[in-house]
């Protein structure tokens, strides 16, 4: 019914309908944009709560460090229900993580450094690093556990709170297609009265004049969103690619997954289908009120 090429109604020729296409064309563009950004959030932060190379980092420190504590405290962490490992890091390995801040030629053995103590886990999140802290308090005062996904609360939180403004930022430019479509076909109603009230009394019923609105609706969506999604999919491939050169293993891997893209590829049919929900219901009230 949405491609029938039957119209009593010549809409085609509307003046409000030459814009329509532009202006959904720049929606579907923008609700593309945004969308993706809250599916690459999205992401992330799945990532990040999944991540199995975020683990927890006991801290002795330097003055508790002699003798076997350091020992002592391995043997408890190795008992800890969701440990599966827990290592002393070397020398060198200390070395390599402090390098990118003070540099390759500084011997840190001079350095009163604590000693540091790799715990790795059978699944993200499986200590309580408030608990475990209590814990190994009683063996060593003063150590430290720090918590990787402690670090990474903030970055969540902020993300989440960026998809939630994303999500009203579709809401308004639904609400936006919404009122361009209302726009539209009221304008077409009032442009071609004469014509829908002959169309009422050859016995025309208000169903059949409103599909005449809702195929020039559906039409016009589709002839704007699917160029705008071409446009913002390369953006976002442009984008994914510079990303891509990125050199930041600390941060997740920003993808959309084949699910995200689905979703991208939607955004003109919703727009088309909100289209056409639009002028039917538009079409429908105006007539109903006519005398």
């Amino acid at each position: 019914m949405l491609f029938r090429r039957r119209h009593d109604v010549p809409l085609a020729g509307d003046p409000a309908s030459r814009f329509v296409p532009g202006i959904i064309g720049i929606m579907v563009f923008l609700s593309v944009l945004v969308l993706a950004s809250a599916l690459v959030l999205g992401n992330a932060i799945e990532q990040s709560r999944l991540s199995p190379s975020v683990q927890s980092t006991v801290e002795v420190p330097p003055s508790a460090a002699s003798g076997g504590a350091v020992e002592s405290v391995i043997e408890v962490l190795a008992a800890t229900p969701g440990v599966t490992e827990a290592r002393r890091l070397s020398g060198d390995k200390v070395s390599e993580l402090l390098s990118p801040w003070i540099g390759t030629d500084l011997d840190v053995s001079e350095l009163p450094l604590p000693v540091l103590i790799d715990v790795r886990l059978d699944r993200p999140g499986a200590i309580d690093a408030e608990a475990l802290q209590a814990l190994l308090d009683q063996e060593i005062p003063g150590i430290r556990v720090d918590d990787g996904r402690r670090w990474l609360q903030p970055v969540r939180t902020t993300a989440q709170t960026l998809q939630l403004v994303a999500g009203i930022v579709l809401v308004l430019i639904a609400g936006g297609a919404v009122a361009t479509i209302v726009f539209m076909t009221r304008t077409g109603l009032a442009v071609h009265h004469d014509t829908i009230a002959i169309l009422h009394l050859v016995g025309a019923k208000d169903a059949y004049v409103a599909r005449q609105f809702q195929t020039q609706a559906f039409r016009l969506a589709l002839y704007g969103g699917i160029p705008g999604l071409v446009v913002a999919g390369l953006c976002i491939a442009l984008v994914g690619r510079l990303a891509g050169q990125l050199e930041a293993p600390l941060l997740p891997q920003l993808s959309l997954g084949l699910h995200g893209w689905i979703a991208l590829v939607a955004v003109p049919v919703v727009a088309a289908l909100i289209a056409v929900v639009t002028a039917r219901a538009t079409v429908i009230a105006t007539l109903h009120r006519l005398p």
